[in-house]
Formats: C-alpha cells, structure tokens, sequence
C-alpha cells in the first residue's frame, strides 16, 4: 500500500542528493516599520513543519529540518525570535517524550520550548498520528485538543495558530506522472482532508487561530506542472521529502501564515 509510509526507501534515496546548499526560496519581507517589539515565536511539529531536504538542513540531522521552512522564512519576516524543535516524524506524543531519529541522538521532547515568554506558537501535527491511528481521524481530536489546552497554560501570552495541510496529490492523482495509483491518491487525498477538517474544529473549540492553507494549495499539488508546484511527487524534481511541500510550497504557507499574524495579534 502507498500510503506515507510508501515514500520510506524513496526518502533515503532523495537525502543523497537534495544537498546542503543555501540555495532556496528568499522569505517575505515585513514592509511596515516598527510597529511591534519583537516577540518569541515557537514552531512545534511533523514533518510539513520541518520542511525536509529543503536546504540548508540543519542539527538534529535526523529530523530533516530546513532553515527556509516557514517557520524561519516568518520569523525572518517579522522580526521574531524563533524556536523550531518540529522534527519530521513527530506524532503529539513527541512533544512529551524524546524522539528517536534515524541517525544521531534524539530530538529533544518539543514541548520544552513552550515557555512563559512566548507570543506566537504554531503547531502542525496530524499527519502522522492519522496514519499511525489506521488512517482515521477518531484518536486524533481528543489528542489535539489537550495539546492546545497544555500549550495554553505553559503559553499564557501567545497566540495560537494551528497550520492546516495542503493538498499532496489531487483526487484521482495522475498516473504515470505521479506514479501512484488511483485509490492510493485517493487515500491520500482523503486523509489530508479529513485531517484539516479536524484540525479546524479544534482550533475553532480550543481559542486557536486555524490557517486553513489548503484552499490556495489546489491545483499546485505533485500533479501540477513543476513551474507552478508546491507540493513534491514520489521522486521530487527539487529537495523536498517525496509527498511533501518543496520550498515554494513553505513560501506560500508562511505568506498565509505572516497574513494571520498580523490580523489577529
């Protein structure tokens, strides 16, 4: 079955050769001048935070982490100073309990850098914890809405925004091109879906500000020409873990993201 689990060995092959250049997306710019203090804002989350093979990666190599994912391109943006402990991989429980890696020591327990002082925290967990939980969203709320509720409490100050998915493969995929099938894009299509929709509520239940970059996503998904791509295929045409967005992709959520900071701090 290809699933997320189906790009593993394609995973391994694409780390070889995405390599450790400095070359990628340039960041938008903060245009108004001043207007803020600089704030603490703390990226928690999976692999869609942390932007894998998108160069430059960075410590903890093991979580495939890049320094043009959107969390570095906002923060670079407004001015903020940035904690990014998102690990590719991550499930909710990892922002409790240290996170094995496939080479190196652990990535350290995410929640440690939700302290007092921050101001901004987005959080970007689904994926894996839909897969894990046999490709259903049922476990998932219940386990979301704790975390909003603890990041809350040890954030007192900080405004919440939760990042929605964008769109991996569109329904019916697009075969040879993409070279899944019909029903495996399908499921894919479907997960991503229903995770956003969960995601939704609970940051609607959960006094969060949900970032729904999913509607803007349509059509630049692996299927769409590689000039208007914000999403990578099973073998990615620039670094980008397979399925997952590239750096055009990270632009365009951290342009939503920044727009969404700036209307509800």
């Amino acid at each position: 079955m290809v699933g997320w689990r189906v790009v593993g060995v394609v995973c391994a092959l694409v780390v070889l050769g995405a390599g450790m250049s400095s070359a990628g997306a340039q960041p938008p710019r903060e245009e108004a001048a001043g207007a803020e203090p600089p704030g603490v804002y703390v990226s928690v989350g999976e692999s869609s935070a942390a932007g894998p093979f998108i160069p430059d990666q960075l410590d903890p190599l093991g979580c495939f982490r890049s320094d043009r994912n959107y969390a570095h391109l906002t923060a670079e943006a407004l001015g903020l100073t940035l904690r990014d402990p998102a690990c590719s991989g991550a499930k909710i429980a990892n922002m409790y309990v240290a996170q094995p890696l496939p080479f190196g020591a652990p990535n350290i327990p995410q929640m440690g850098a939700v302290t007092a002082d921050a101001t901004i925290v987005s959080v970007d967990f689904g994926i894996n914890d839909y897969a894990d939980d046999g490709w259903t969203a049922t476990a998932l709320a219940p386990k979301l809405a704790a975390l909003l509720d603890d990041i809350h409490a040890r954030a007192p100050r900080a405004e919440v925004f939760v990042m929605g998915k964008i769109e991996r493969v569109r329904a019916g995929g697009c075969f040879p091109a993409v070279p899944l099938l019909p029903t495996q894009a399908d499921q894919i299509f479907a997960g991503v879906e229903a995770v956003n929709a969960v995601l939704a509520a609970q940051a609607a239940a959960h006094d969060a500000t949900f970032v729904d970059v999913y509607p803007a996503s349509i059509g630049h998904d692996a299927c769409a020409p590689e000039d208007s791509r914000w999403a990578e295929g099973v073998f990615p045409n620039s670094p980008a873990q397979p399925l997952h967005a590239n750096a055009v992709g990270h632009q365009q959520e951290a342009e939503m993201l920044i727009d969404a900071i700036r209307r509800n701090t």
